[in-house]
């Protein structure tokens, strides 16, 4: 019982960690002052209004993206491996998005005779208003060009790759004129606040963040709520780095070439939407010369490999909170399982036995304890009914008598503590990771990440702690209405348990099931050893 009255603190600080988590609002950065750089004096884009006639459609073995030929933004985005609903097989995941919303990736080049300097903005020319990456090839060019008055030709090219989630995006400016010209490179994301229908809530209340989020340069990643950036707008300059906007799952960044010096500014329109965007320092382009920028652009899943491989920081998009240093480890090893199994259940119940395996001394430190405890359980008992009424006499003798014996009553309380930490990574890799999103296990559970529909798993769960309640030891100085409070435990955590990920309930399942044989395997042992001592 003194196990479970320390199992019920380790619970309630769970639950109410996650109401905390729930209601806990994100900080903003904190001022940086601003290098001199030579950054322009204009640094936005221009609002144009999107027509579907000047829309040109690119379609690849990951996404669906429909590019706007008056400033070559990037104004649709629908990945085709990502179902918007579990069984919606003809709706997919969108992203970027200009129909009925606002959502969109913008880049463009500011400056005298720039082709973004003004309304409207410039028409670029293609050859084609429909293009496909064809079978066998892995890489597909969309170049668009312009030219201003004095015969400047500006190209912006954009570059999709099979199997990947970047888009290559670059200006080549090809000055034939008698001047000199200077330009500066501007990357957006700007979004509306309606919601998706994609930031739906998880277990307990706890809402997945939606916002913008760049790379200051001594930390890598900062993440700011709207609300943040209307008190407190960004104003920063560091080399390389990135800029994105955050969603349950999903994100969508700008990438500068990581050498460059930029400058990251924020703003938060009358009409609420939000801007993020960096500004590259002027490029000239001498006459009779030309000059080439790159940028890239992300968008797609929160998928570890391919965010690590984009940029540096951008894998903390994946936001995994305080516990990343336990929750990142597991997910690498629940990803490993995965390769070989093709179960993410499955792979969770090897988590489970390797955390077990990990924690075994531990564990085994408390089952002798509570298995010492349950010897001296008539003890308890006679100092109990010759001390009851004196409290602190009653006190003394049982320490006394927990010296005597080299029993510890409080043997079992750091592993519990160690469970917190893990539980917590755990509800955190299931709440971010992608991989889990519509991810089935067995039959009825269709998705790990959401809760058991039919309850079956937090029911088996509540079983498994009572089985647990039953094989400890009861403390005699425990009152019947502490006993009868404790006895009531399972069905308080089969009430949680309701509401949590159906993956972390199983992982809470198999975790108990474990105890339990390491519980009654220890316990026979020693229960061998003392016998074997009384002969």
């Amino acid at each position: 019982m003194e196990s479970m009255r320390g199992f019920f603190i380790l619970g309630f600080a769970i639950c109410t960690f996650l109401l905390y988590q729930a209601w806990q609002k994100d900080y903003g950065p904190e001022a940086q002052q601003e290098k001199v750089e030579q950054f322009g004096q204009k640094d936005a884009v221009a609002d144009s209004d999107v027509k579907s006639s000047n829309l040109i459609e690119v379609v690849t073995d990951v996404f669906k993206v429909k590019i706007d030929r008056v400033g070559g933004d990037v104004v649709y985005a629908e990945l085709n491996d990502y179902n918007r609903e579990l069984d919606s097989e003809n709706e997919r995941v969108v992203l970027f998005d200009y129909r009925d919303r606002l959502y969109q990736a913008k880049s463009a080049l500011l400056g005298n005779g720039a082709p973004d300097n003004q309304l409207p903005r410039a028409t670029y020319q293609t050859k084609q208003q429909n293009y496909q990456l064809a079978d066998g090839k892995d890489e597909l060019e969309i170049p668009l060009t312009w030219f201003n008055e004095e015969g400047i030709e500006f190209t912006k090219t954009f570059k999709f790759k099979r199997n990947d989630y970047e888009i290559g995006v670059k200006y080549k400016v090809n000055n034939q004129s008698a001047n000199d010209r200077t330009y500066n490179f501007v990357a957006e994301l700007i979004r509306d606040q309606k919601t998706t229908g994609l930031e739906e809530k998880s277990s307990f209340g706890m809402s997945p963040f939606m916002g913008v989020a760049y790379s200051p340069e001594e930390r890598k990643y900062e993440k700011m709520s709207v609300d943040d950036l209307a008190d407190e707008p960004v104003n920063v300059t560091r080399q390389g780095g990135w800029i994105g906007y955050l969603q349950h799952y999903f994100i969508s960044a700008w990438i500068p070439e990581q050498q460059e010096q930029i400058k990251i500014t924020t703003t938060v329109k009358p009409n609420q939407d939000t801007v993020i965007r960096f500004i590259q320092p002027t490029v000239s382009v001498p006459a009779q010369s030309e000059s080439i920028i790159n940028a890239t652009l992300y968008v797609g899943p929160k998928i570890l490999k391919r965010l690590e491989a984009a940029a540096p920081g951008l894998e903390k998009s994946l936001d995994l909170s305080w516990v990343w240093w336990i929750g990142l480890p597991i997910y690498k090893l629940m990803q490993f399982f995965y390769s070989f199994i093709g179960n993410w259940g499955l792979a969770i119940i090897l988590v489970t036995l390797v955390v077990k395996a990990l924690l075994y001394p531990l564990s085994a430190a408390q089952y002798r304890s509570m298995a010492n405890m349950r010897k001296l359980a008539p003890k308890m008992q006679q100092l109990k009914e010759r001390y009851g009424e004196d409290k602190q006499r009653m006190q003394q003798e049982m320490m006394k008598m927990y010296k005597d014996e080299g029993a510890n009553p409080f043997g079992g309380c750091l592993p519990m503590i160690l469970q917190f930490p893990i539980f917590i990574a755990l509800y955190y890799v299931l709440f971010e990771a992608v991989e889990l999103r519509h991810a089935p296990f067995v039959a009825w559970i269709q998705d790990l990440s959401v809760a058991d529909p039919y309850f079956v798993l937090p029911l088996l769960m509540g079983g498994s702690m009572w089985l647990m309640q039953k094989l400890q030891p009861q403390s005699p100085t425990m009152d019947p209405m502490q006993q009868k409070i404790m006895s009531y435990l399972p069905i308080v955590f089969t009430v949680f348990m309701l509401f949590f990920p159906a993956g972390l309930v199983l992982y809470w399942l198999c975790n108990n099931l474990i105890s339990v044989a390491q519980q009654q395997y220890i316990t026979k042992k020693i229960e061998k050893q003392h016998a074997a001592k009384s002969k």
